[in-house]
């Protein structure tokens, strides 16, 4: 029997209590999250570390990237063998690949180490997002994918700081080694409490097919990821050339730029099944042109330039949360591999925007990024508002949507 009412439109007071186990998995986020951030803010203590040049770390991160196109197979792999144990298993791996990391002394072993973490940190992304979306209604998914999202800044709000607070108690390998053993920890506690037959499947009502709706939407994907990594990977470089902002400084933007993160995804915990996940999705996006547009601004004035960063990330974070409740949702019998073939479409982008946000940058600075980000954002805005005048029409041919 099909639902009556609209799963996109505004709801109010029906929000479902989450499915048992729900705390578990968001702390299993969180826990990941931070054992694939942590490099970021201590590459250069890390590279000094294993004794490599930062510029050398760096580029190895790149492979990270590459390495989560793999996404596709590891979504079928959650579709043969149940949610629950893809979470348990990546989560094993990241424990064991944290260690590794923090065991390393020369680059090869750092970096099989970093792939290692990459297909772990991917599994278990593809299984919670598989898990939540077979164990949410979709007209309350927006609330719980955007719960589980905001670990996503909070990795880095509290995540790093304690991490640096034990590098100073010890050495770098100090916070690899207490990840490692919160991710063994954390797994346990997901086999113990997460239920037997967690699925991918469940709460199904889309379209079920590799439609056309489908393949826009992927390519939207790469394209937003496109955008997203062009900033990720220009914004600190942009604010020490044009306002020498410190290191310690940087470090201080970056909590910033958590905290914008976290209002982003947590309005859309909070109002985006009452709003509309697609309209939601297409504002925030179309906010987030001006911004980009607008970033040369920051070239004059700090304060205008950390304003639009922060601003941007609001933008865009709501715009990835509100895109993954509806991807969950893009083929019901078949949610792991999609969430697969989602999640390699974003890293496809961001592998994409790091190699030309970087050579960009060195070109011309950030006016050349700023207009290349925006066209990025723009194909992506376009793709978004066909796939998605589709994706309602293919609900309502499911009884999902009201005409």
């Amino acid at each position: 029997m099909t639902s009556t009412s609209d799963p996109d439109t505004p709801t109010e007071g029906n929000s479902q209590k989450l499915p048992k186990g729900f705390a578990f998995v968001v702390f299993a986020r969180f826990v990941s999250n931070v054992a694939y951030r942590m490099v970021f803010p201590f590459l250069p203590t890390i590279a000094r570390g294993i004794g490599v040049s930062t510029a050398t770390l760096g580029t190895t991160l790149a492979l990270r990237d590459l390495v989560e196109i793999s996404g596709p197979a590891l979504g079928k792999l959650t579709d043969r063998q149940g949610t629950k144990r893809v979470m348990v298993a990546a989560l094993c791996g990241l424990g064991m690949a944290a260690c590794l990391q923090g065991a390393s002394n020369g680059l090869v072993v750092f970096t099989f180490a970093l792939i290692a973490i990459s297909i772990s940190k991917v599994s278990f992304d593809v299984g919670s997002s598989t898990w939540t979306g077979a164990s949410v209604p979709f007209s309350d998914r927006s609330r719980a994918i955007g719960i589980v999202e905001t670990t996503w800044a909070f990795s880095f709000i509290v995540g790093m700081p304690l991490a640096a607070l034990l590098i100073r108690l010890g050495t770098w390998r100090t916070p690899f080694i207490a990840v490692s053993l919160l991710c063994l920890i954390t797994s346990s506690a997901l086999w113990v409490y997460l239920p037997s037959s967690s699925s991918s499947k469940g709460n199904t009502s889309g379209p079920q097919q590799w439609s056309t709706t489908t393949r826009l939407i992927l390519i939207a994907m790469i394209a937003l990821g496109t955008g997203h990594m062009m900033m990720l990977v220009t914004f600190a470089t942009f604010l020490e050339d044009q306002h020498g902002v410190s290191t310690s400084g940087l470090g201080l933007v970056a909590l910033i730029i958590g905290v914008a993160e976290l209002v982003g995804s947590g309005g859309v915990a909070l109002y985006g099944d009452r709003i509309g996940k697609t309209s939601v999705a297409k504002s925030a996006l179309l906010l987030s042109l001006p911004l980009s547009l607008l970033l040369p601004l920051g070239n004059s004035t700090f304060g205008v330039a950390l304003f639009i960063i922060a601003a941007w990330f609001v933008c865009t974070e709501c715009v990835i949360v509100s895109m993954l409740s509806i991807c969950t949702e893009l083929d019901g019998k078949a949610r792991g591999k999609m969430m697969g073939y989602v999640y390699a479409g974003w890293s496809m982008g961001r592998f994409f925007g790091a190699i030309s946000g970087a050579l960009l940058y060195e070109w011309k600075g950030i006016n050349p990024v700023s207009y290349a980000m925006t066209g990025a954002l723009i194909i992506g805005l376009m793709l978004v508002i066909i796939g998605f005048r589709r994706f309602e029409d293919s609900q309502a041919r499911y009884g999902e949507v009201r005409s």
